[in-house]
């Protein structure tokens, strides 16, 4: 299947089909596998579509690439949640799909960063070996996957130009690829290959796929917000966090060039650090970290994509992703507002019936 695809990719590049390509390659250490931009056709062979780990979102990459023109056809290979998360930065016009081409996948979980290394120690592999593989299913063989994907109920490619139907799929004959814009039709034409038939089984796959990732979280659910049902229970979540802002840094649609805990609000008096200490007994250091992590929340809720980079990030192993992904899902309900779907954000545009017990307007 490694194989089918890195024809294509070359395929694409030699016919016109793109100038760039932007694939999970294999770096020099040997052990990590990195979105990165390849000019040349002779770069595909250090690809590694399938790496059963997944330490950023492509779309903060992506979104570099797209933001102003290149000039340059550049096709992107993306995880459903990259692409959910780029279509919101394209909302924000902090991107722009006009010079790029979306290459999505069902996607295969991943595992967590830590969880991926020792997995490769224990088993002697490299990111050689998986170069080579078939499609993986990283539950198995011993292998945990992270909780964000284990809870992701989205777990296909919407918005993306070219699909790669994997599920269903014989993992011999590689998979279908379907085009999902008229972009996608062009370049299958210009490779002269035809959408291929959805594969036998394929909704079944799905579906069993989501009912079990839904009772996960529901179980996930039901245990977090037992944890963070108050503010001293939420203090004690947060309470290892050391402020480094490693999750927002990381989150695919925390986009402010400017964010408001890098400027002097939060840069307090040294006397007002002993005041709170005199009221409250102690006061942790440093300080504002339930705040900061609030104020991320009421910010990005509503285009969070579940896709667990916070949760990946965090040195302090604080399981953010959990509770963010719980407000999100709440938050988004409320607003009946699907990430990545081609719906404007909330707030963006003016609804009459929208919030009538609120607003009071008949």
């Amino acid at each position: 299947m490694e194989a089918d695809l890195k024809n294509l990719m070359i395929s694409m590049m030699e016919k016109g089909a793109a100038d760039a390509l932007v694939l999970p390659m294999k770096q020099a250490d040997g052990q990590s596998v990195m979105p990165a931009l390849i000019t040349s056709p002779l770069e595909v062979e250090k690809a590694v579509f399938l790496w059963p780990s997944f330490f950023i979102n492509t779309a903060r990459m992506a979104s570099c690439l797209s933001f102003k023109p290149a000039g340059r056809k550049t096709a992107v290979w993306m995880r459903p949640c990259e692409i959910r998360a780029f279509t919101e930065l394209v909302k924000l016009n902090q991107a722009s799909r006009d010079e790029l081409v979306i290459m999505g996948m069902d996607c295969p979980m991943a595992l967590d960063k830590k969880a991926c290394r020792d997995y490769m120690e224990a088993k002697g592999e490299t990111a050689d070996h998986w170069a080579g593989q078939v499609y993986p299913d990283p539950g198995s063989s011993g292998r945990t996957v992270s909780l964000a994907c284990s809870v992701c109920t989205s777990p296909v490619a919407v918005n993306a130009d070219l699909n790669f139907l994997f599920y269903g799929s014989p993992p011999d004959k590689g998979a279908a690829v379907e085009a999902g814009t008229d972009r996608g039709r062009e370049i299958l034409g210009q490779l002269a290959l035809d959408t291929g038939e959805t594969p036998q089984g394929r909704e079944k796959i799905i579906k069993a796929l989501v009912q079990a990732r839904e009772t996960a979280f529901e179980e996930m659910a039901e245990g977090v917000s037992r944890a963070t049902d108050s503010l001293d229970k939420l203090e004690t979540f947060f309470g290892a966090c050391i402020n480094c802002y490693n999750c927002r840094n990381v989150c695919p649609v925390c986009y402010c060039r400017e964010c408001v805990f890098n400027t002097d609000v939060f840069s307090h008096e040294p006397i007002q650090y002993h005041q709170w200490a005199d009221k409250w007994g102690q006061i942790k250091l440093p300080s504002d970290t339930l705040f900061y992590h609030l104020t991320r929340l009421a910010h990005m809720s509503h285009a969070c994509v579940g896709c667990g980079q916070c949760t990946r990030a965090c040195p302090s192993d604080i399981p953010v992703a959990s509770l963010f992904s719980i407000v999100a899902r709440a938050t988004q309900a409320a607003f009946d507002y699907v990430p990545g779907s081609d719906d404007p954000p909330p707030f963006t545009e003016f609804k009459a019936d929208e919030y009538q017990d609120v607003v009071g307007i008949d």
